[in-house]
């Protein structure tokens, strides 16, 4: 899209007037006008469109100081939805999801422990179609959005790499895309889940972050004014122990003392974190193996905030929700070991979207490529500053 052309300003234009009735409340066409800065002929134009569109409506009036009473704008939510795929290493979650980001339908069915990109695609176009069939308009989703935790080349919707499945040059958008009557993208699930925070919890585009998706595995992605600038990076393989043997091969990696494979290992019967914490209420050595993790999670956090001096470190993933002591215990460590330049300006905290934020991440990824596009607002915003 070249943005000079007055076509590409009118598709710019409409997009920053949905996104503004989208996030804002109560505005009216005289609002919107004056927050963009556009003139009221083009404001009206831009509205109407959108009207007939189907994507916004004339909700009735408010009272203002004046005494006037100007016609409120309201996103039609569910004008548009957009199916969100969350490939998980344990549980594969569905959603339908409209466009205020509300879950309509939600289902989720164990993963294999080392699917193979037929049966994983196959089960995810069964469970799609399942959705459909009881939509009244399935003509409504606009698109599919899949999260995974794999390296993933987002143009082609390819998954270059998932090591712990053996997975190479899967072209899973494509695959999915012969069955199902929409689009279909497919990203990093790191990388949605940072989308997610933007979203859903508030995350200010002019904050710099890195986030961290502590589970099964060990993800981060790095976001800086609203740019993306690492993702799927490798912080789980950083050299934090002396010993271990990693799934990547390698001996020590961070992944060998604080991801939850690495953890259930060697407990009889035990299949996940939640279970040993169970444990630990009772057992003084699974509670030791958990602070274990705990200090080592905060050490790699050391090394990654003293080189791109996040202003917040964002935990998620399933062993985020690990009990308060375990995460006082994170948070301790890094404030007694860090320098104290990085522990005074860096906060970490827990994700706000608890076990939602791999879905919701996805959601927004969907949402954000079919209907909004506020990345590529955001990203044309800094561009101009």
């Amino acid at each position: 899209m070249r943005f000079t052309q007055p076509s590409s300003a009118r598709q710019l234009n409409r997009l920053r007037t949905l996104n503004l009735i989208a996030t804002g409340e109560d505005l009216s066409r005289a609002d919107v006008s004056r927050l963009l800065g556009l003139n009221k002929v083009s404001t009206g134009e831009i509205v109407d469109l959108l009207i007939a569109e189907g994507m916004v409506s004339e909700s009735g009036t408010r009272t203002t100081a004046a005494g006037r009473r100007p016609v409120a704008l309201e996103l039609q939510k569910d004008h548009n939805m957009v199916m969100a795929i969350d490939v998980g290493t344990r549980n594969t979650a569905i959603a339908l999801v409209n466009l205020a980001g509300e879950m309509l339908r939600f289902e989720r069915f164990p993963t294999e422990k080392k699917p193979t990109p037929e049966h994983l695609a196959a089960l995810i176009i069964q469970g799609t179609n399942k959705f459909l069939s009881r939509m009244k308009d399935p003509k409504a989703v606009t698109g599919m959005a899949v999260s995974i935790n794999g390296t993933v080349e987002p143009a082609t919707g390819t998954i270059l790499q998932v090591p712990q499945w053996g997975w190479e040059s899967v072209p899973l958008a494509y695959a999915l895309s012969k069955h199902v009557p929409f689009p279909v993208i497919v990203e990093n699930n790191v990388k949605s889940m940072v989308l997610g925070e933007r979203w859903f919890a508030n995350l200010e585009a002019d904050t710099t972050c890195f986030y961290v998706n502590w589970g099964e595995h060990i993800g981060a992605a790095f976001l800086s004014k609203g740019t993306l600038l690492l993702q799927d990076c490798q912080f789980g393989h950083m050299p934090i122990g002396q010993s271990g043997r990693c799934h990547c091969g390698a001996f020590g990696c961070l992944e060998t003392l604080a991801a939850g494979w690495a953890l259930v290992e060697g407990y009889d019967g035990i299949t996940s974190v939640k279970q040993l914490c169970t444990m630990a209420e009772s057992d003084s050595a699974v509670a030791g193996d958990l602070l274990q993790a705990a200090e080592a999670m905060a050490h790699a956090l050391i090394y990654a905030a003293a080189i791109l001096r996040p202003q917040k470190v964002i935990v998620g993933g399933g062993i985020s929700a690990l009990p308060e002591r375990y995460f006082v215990a994170l948070r301790e460590a890094f404030q007694r070991k860090a320098p104290p330049l990085v522990s005074s300006t860096t906060r970490i905290e827990r994700t706000q979207l608890g076990d939602r934020a791999g879905i919701l991440g996805t959601a927004a990824i969907g949402l954000d490529e079919f209907v909004f596009k506020r990345s590529l607002l955001e990203q044309l915003k800094h561009h101009q500053a």
